[in-house]
């Protein structure tokens, strides 16, 4: 599903999942907003008119293998109308050691995304939640900086623009309409490392007008939660001028790690739409999981995407959002990625909680282990066609 093996990235793809989820609102006053930015970029020029649906397979780009049953419902998903996919790379899969770069594997999948039909909204996570995604030397190995380094640092933010130089060509010739530079890192800073926030900044900042100077049109943006949108965090309102625009992450998931009742989903997915103001808006990532523990089914799965897309039909504005996620994980892959992020951390839960979090975890897709599709499956292949027109 991914580049880099399935230990290093999908533990953080869920974790990515789960802040969401766990992220409640606040009560913190709401300050009024920086104005939106005024680039050129920040009205998607390079996405097509109108809405785009995406998928993407855990953030991974790799499609099924044709003949295979998966790979039969994408096919037929295109031709209703599916035209995005989500891919998330890091910073060191593309430059291992300084000045050394390994671009084969995404351009190779890049293309493959536009021989399928498909547009990429493509993720270098630089900072990933609570973690960082640096190459050696600039990571101190555990998900934060090494001893000395910022990224603000000008030797930091000129070896990102050389990886820039080349990354954004392929993005262009592939495609491309957006390149994100973090996955929901208002959990990192609006949390525990506040101090680092100005400095991700400003690296955003540098690395906008990198991308700009190549080509204006590309727009240049990072990931944040839903809480964080809707509270207005500091994140959210230092971000807001060093972007061209702040695609968010939605679950309609309540803090007690329950769904929320269908009824309250369009007001709750409204109030994060209404704290942006104005201009075109990305979900990176929109999730209706179908787990039961949590008191929801594949038949509820079904009707929270169908709320959700009348939502998105009735804002305009919204011009792209990606289902996640395609497939759910096997057996074996989720007992893997269980113990990956748990370890033996469940055994000091709840049972029902415990059980919560695994069945959610491996039950996001709306196409189970075996490739046969659940009932959400028809509401997206419908929201595809119909919200395309």
């Amino acid at each position: 599903m991914h580049d880099a093996p399935l230990q290093s990235w999908l533990p953080a793809l869920l974790l990515s999942v789960l802040s969401v989820v766990m992220g409640a609102c606040s009560s913190t006053a709401v300050e009024p907003l920086p104005d939106p930015p005024a680039t050129e970029a920040a009205s998607l020029p390079l996405l097509a008119p109108g809405f785009t649906l995406g998928t993407t397979r855990y953030g991974g780009a790799d499609l099924p293998a044709p003949g295979t049953a998966e790979r039969a419902l994408l096919d037929t998903a295109v031709v209703r109308g599916l035209s995005g996919f989500t891919y998330y790379v890091d910073w060191a899969d593309l430059e291992p050691e300084p000045g050394r770069y390994t671009l084969d594997t995404f351009r190779t999948t890049l293309e493959a995304l536009r021989q399928f039909g498909v547009r990429p909204f493509v993720n270098l996570t630089v900072g990933d939640i609570e973690d960082y995604n640096l190459p050696e030397g600039l990571s101190d190995g555990q998900g934060g900086l090494a001893e000395g380094v910022s990224l603000d640092d000008p030797a930091v933010i000129e070896r990102f623009g050389a990886l820039l130089d080349r990354v954004v060509p392929a993005l262009l010739t592939h495609g491309g309409f957006i390149l994100g530079v973090g996955n929901e890192v208002d959990v990192r800073f609006d949390g525990p490392h506040p101090e680092e926030r100005a400095a991700y900044v400003r690296f955003v900042e540098a690395a906008r007008a990198r991308v700009h100077a190549i080509e204006p049109r590309l727009a240049v943006g990072v990931v944040l939660t839903a809480p964080a949108v809707r509270d207005r965090s500091p994140t959210f309102r230092a971000l807001r001028g060093a972007t061209d625009v702040i695609p968010f992450n939605y679950a309609p998931i309540a803090p007690t790690f329950f769904v929320r009742a269908l009824e309250d989903i369009s007001d709750d997915f409204q109030a994060v739409v209404a704290a942006y103001g104005e201009g075109p808006l990305l979900i990176q990532e929109l999730t209706c999981p179908s787990a039961e523990t949590m008191g929801a089914s594949p038949a509820w799965q079904r009707s929270c995407f169908e709320r959700l897309f009348e939502e998105i039909a009735a804002t305009p504005r919204i011009r792209f959002a990606s289902v996640f996620t395609f497939q759910d994980l096997d057996a074996e892959t989720c007992a893997l990625v269980r113990d990956l992020i748990f370890g033996d951390e469940l055994d000091d839960l709840p049972d029902e909680v415990a059980e919560r979090l695994s069945e959610y975890l491996c039950r996001l897709g709306i196409v189970r282990p075996d490739g046969t599709p659940k009932p959400a499956w028809g509401a997206v292949l419908e929201g595809a066609e119909s919200l395309g027109e």
